[in-house]
This record gives structure tokens, C-alpha cells and sequence, in this order.
């Protein structure tokens, strides 16, 4: 018998969603719908001292989501402890026992098995590190893709389930390509015992490329995420249909999605195929793709990380008037060495491994 698994980006929803008829009909007829619950439930907690925007979403968020379909729930994300350990721990618990990602190092790292005519399916998600990932330092929190155990785990889970489905919530925001040290991490995944890997994170839609006869999806973007931006890129989203028989993952197409205003419809084949053979194609040509790295790595250092190296000491990261009047600022009113910003720029790993790749660049051209 055919299976059918329905994954969607990032969800924060503060203003209740619809769908048109077309993927009402798409989600109806799956067996698993899951997506990324990219932010704690609103009413609870207070913001926790971090580097970028505190976020939460409407309380009546499970409610809506169960009622358009959904039935499992990724929470392993930058997000979802925005508002401390209570929030996520009534977040979680608001959306019942389909939540992978998030909890104790238990449950966060725990695999949830799936089964559907005798074909068991695992599921599990992780992000890379960030502000309440379970990395040594907290006893709850979302699972870290770069714990050491992760590997071990994998293997281990495995040999218990039939399909090893893996989400990550990693990479550099808004760029349409991943960095090749996720793409290495995601392969290693797959070494190690996933059968297929999908990401998010970006905000934008990446490629989808086989490795060793398994899929990996770089990014599906966002699918309905109210409150930062309003762009179409930020309203564009991928969702990724997998279709299981006997036992095996038998495909794993991809098809564009667009939220406008309050609801979500398909984009046309035509835009789905132009869009992904772009992306797609980066993926392909080694030389370019490296190149194309390389000039990203380089933008975002000028344009964010030169900044974020030097706000934390008080220092001049510009040259403009602008720039002068907020060093001096700082300067006089605020002396304190920003540890936050710090650990934001050296411990996650997209923002470590993008200004690293940068100034390596940078300093050959002197």
C-alpha cells in the first residue's frame, strides 16, 4: 500500500490560516502532515536575554493547525525557547504527544515511531546551536544536531524503524544555496542511518539533491510566518510530498506554495519547475557552487557579521554619519562588553562558519 507524508516549513501563526481547495485536498489525502512550530504559544514567560527577536504566535495555534491537517510537530528551532522553559514546556504540551525535538534531553532526542500498515516510520528533529539548544549547558531545551551523541543515536534508531526521517533547522538566512559544511553534516546524517534529511531555516526555498540513493532537501522555507516580513520570497514556501511503498521512499517531489495574506495555495507546476531547477542547478556545478559560496560568505560579512564582531567591544563597524553617531554613543553610555552578541556570532555554527569562510577570503586578497 501507497504511504504519503506531507513536510512543510516554518509556522508562526498570529492570525488564523486557510488553505485553498487545492491543498485542502493535497493535505487530506496524507497519512503523516507535519511542520516546523517555529515559536512558543503567546501568554506565557517573559523574553529571554538573547541576540534577535523574541517570537511567539497565537495560543489558538494547535487548534488551527490539528484542524488543517497537521498530526506531527517539529519544535527543534532558534524560536521555541524564546520565551523561556515554561513557554515551551506549555507549548509542547498544548500540542499533545505528536512533538519531536524539544523537552527534556529525553524527549528531545528521543525518536517517535509512526506506524502505519506495519511500516514503521522514526522521526526525529534537530537545529543547530543556538539560544535553548540541549547542549550541556540547560536540563531542557531543543536537541542539537552537532551533540555527540547524535550519530550513535541514529544508528541505534534505525535498527528499530523501517524509514529514518531526519529535520534540521540550520543554515544562513535568505540565501537560496546551503554552505557546504551543512551539506557535509546532512550527508553524514544519512551515513549514519537517515533515509531521507529535510531542512529549514533559511526562509527561502534551497535545492534537493540525491545522496548515496537518499534525498536531501536543503531548505522548504517558510509556509505561513506572520510578523517579520512581508516580501514574496519571505511568502514563498516549498512544501515536500514523499511517497512510500513496500517499505522504501519511492519519491520525494517538492512543490512551491505562496501565502497571501491568510491564505496558503499551491504555486503552478511551471513555477515550481523554474524555481528548483535554479536552486537545483546551483547545487550541480561545483565550480560555481563554490564560487557562489564564497561571494555569499563575503556579502554577509559586509553587510552583518563585520557589524556583529565589532558591536560586542563598542567598536566602529561603518563609515557613514550614522555609523560615527552610534559608536559614540555606545562609547559614552555603554562600556559593557555585549557577551550575548558573542557567543550569537562563535557558538552558532551557520554564523561561525560563514564569517570564517569570509575572512579567509578577505585576508588572500591583501
Amino acid at each position: 500500500m501507497q504511504h504519503k507524508l506531507l513536510f512543510v516549513g516554518d509556522v508562526v501563526l498570529q492570525s488564523e490560516p486557510s488553505f485553498s481547495t487545492e491543498l485542502q485536498a493535497l493535505v487530506a489525502e496524507q497519512h503523516i502532515c507535519c511542520c516546523n512550530v517555529e515559536a512558543p504559544l503567546a501568554g506565557i514567560g517573559s523574553p529571554e536575554l538573547k541576540t534577535g527577536p523574541a517570537i511567539q504566535q497565537r495560543k489558538e495555534a494547535p487548534v488551527w493547525l490539528r484542524n488543517l491537517g497537521f498530526n506531527l510537530f517539529a519544535m527543534a528551532n532558534n524560536h521555541i525557547l524564546d520565551y523561556g522553559r515554561d513557554a515551551m514546556q506549555e507549548t509542547k504540551h498544548a500540542f499533545g504527544d505528536d512533538v519531536i525535538g524539544v523537552g527534556t534531553e529525553e524527549q528531545a532526542y528521543g525518536l517517535v515511531v509512526k506506524t502505519i500498515d506495519n511500516t514503521r516510520y522514526g522521526f526525529l528533529a534537530y537545529a543547530e546551536n543556538g539560544y535553548g539548544a540541549l547542549n550541556g549547558d540547560r536540563s531542557q531545551g531543543y536537541a542539537w544536531v552537532n551533540h555527540p551523541r547524535v550519530n550513535t543515536d541514529l544508528t541505534r534508531y534505525k535498527q528499530q524503524v523501517d524509514i529514518l526521517m531526519v529535520q534540521v533547522h540550520a543554515g544562513v538566512e535568505m540565501v537560496d544555496i546551503p554552505i557546504p559544511e551543512w551539506r557535509d553534516r546532512y550527508r553524514e546524517l544519512i551515513d549514519y542511518g537517515a533515509d531521507i534529511v529535510i531542512a529549514h531555516h533559511p526562509h527561502v526555498v534551497q535545492g534537493q539533491e540525491m545522496y548515496k540513493g537518499k534525498h536531501i532537501v536543503y531548505s522548504l522555507g517558510n509556509f505561513y510566518f506572520d510578523g517579520i516580513l512581508d516580501t514574496l520570497a519571505w511568502r514563498t514556501g516549498a512544501l515536500l510530498q514523499v511517497t512510500v511503498e513496500q517499505g522504501q521512499i519511492q519519491q520525494a517531489v517538492l512543490r512551491l506554495t505562496l501565502k497571501n495574506d491568510t491564505t496558503v495555495s499551491l504555486k503552478s507546476s511551471e513555477e515550481t519547475i523554474l524555481l528548483l531547477n535554479g536552486v537545483n542547478e546551483k547545487l550541480r556545478d561545483e565550480v560555481s557552487y563554490s564560487r557562489d559560496v564564497n561571494n555569499i560568505a563575503i556579502d554577509q560579512w559586509q553587510r552583518h557579521h563585520q557589524h556583529y564582531y565589532a558591536k560586542p567591544f563598542n567598536g566602529l563597524s561603518g563609515f557613514s554619519l550614522k555609523a560615527l553617531a552610534k559608536h559614540i554613543k555606545r562609547l559614552l553610555f555603554n562600556r559593557e562588553v555585549d557577551y550575548s552578541l558573542l557567543w550569537h556570532n562563535m557558538e552558532i555554527e551557520s554564523n561561525f562558519w560563514i564569517a570564517r569562510r569570509a575572512i579567509r577570503k578577505l585576508r588572500r586578497r591583501k
